[in-house]
């Protein structure tokens, strides 16, 4: 039997493992959502912004899961003129700009861009600092999101792709969807979804479960209905039809359970 889904904040559990974190997060990061049985989804009312070593930069973890390769969801979002921060020890790293603007020790990258950098030891990633540039009129806090240790030691390929290039969605798996492939790798897939009328289906792509943030509208299944800024992780005996209307937009990821520790 699946065990009952979590709404809103989660208890820590306890686990033997030193977590890793990073560096300017501060206080130590307890493990949060590391049962892969349970069915969890986070809404953006009862979301959790703790405050950095950085002043001015808030991180909200979504999901720490410590073990021989640790596992880290999160946003971060920045207040103007915070100082840099790196990524620190943290491997395998994505990061999804949702609004504002980056700029790193790559370049400057705005809205929308998606990095994937695999290779933890590579000198970039090592050294690897950030920072949100906010514009002249721009009245809410940059936000990105944040991913590390979801990749298997064979995926190997970075990317940097700007998901507001209309020519790169492509139909979805029904009538008034679209998608717009990030990354794949073996049973791995990482994609945006679009609602561009209203619809409901159900993936299978994994047997082990997905990932999803709502970046724009909101999504709905049979057991309620999530705004933008809801996180949702679905084992396979949770999963039903995804519906939505348009305009709705998700951040959707499967097949990367494969290192997990229950």
């Amino acid at each position: 039997m699946m065990k009952t889904s979590t709404i809103g904040p989660s208890t820590p559990s306890p686990h033997a493992k030193s977590p890793v974190r990073p560096s300017w997060s501060g206080e130590r990061l307890e493990p949060l959502n590391d049962d892969f049985e349970r069915r969890i989804v986070l809404l953006p009312e009862h979301a959790h912004w703790r405050p950095t070593l950085i002043p001015g930069v808030e991180l909200r973890v979504l999901e720490h899961v410590p073990s021989d390769r640790p596992r880290l969801s999160a946003q971060i979002r920045f207040s103007p003129g915070h100082q840099p921060i790196s990524s620190g020890n943290l491997a395998d790293l994505e990061i999804l700009i949702q609004r504002g603007t980056l700029e790193s020790t790559m370049g400057t990258y705005p809205q929308g861009t998606y990095h994937r950098m695999p290779d933890a030891n590579h000198p970039t990633v090592q050294n690897l600092t950030f920072s949100s540039i906010a514009s002249s009129t721009q009245q809410t806090l940059s936000l990105i999101y944040i991913a590390s240790g979801h990749m298997l030691e064979t995926d190997v390929e970075a990317r940097s792709i700007n998901t507001l290039d209309a020519s790169r969605w492509l139909p979805g798996p029904i009538e008034n969807t679209d998608v717009l492939p990030l990354h794949g790798h073996g049973a791995s897939n990482v994609m945006l979804i679009r609602w561009t009328g209203t619809a409901a289906f159900k993936p299978r792509l994994d047997p082990r479960g997905e990932e999803v943030l709502v970046l724009h509208g909101a999504l709905y299944d049979s057991r309620g209905y999530y705004p933008a800024g809801t996180w949702i992780r679905n084992p396979i005996v949770a999963w039903q039809p995804w519906g939505a209307k348009t305009g709705t937009i998700i951040y959707y990821k499967n097949g990367h359970f494969a290192d997990s520790t229950k």
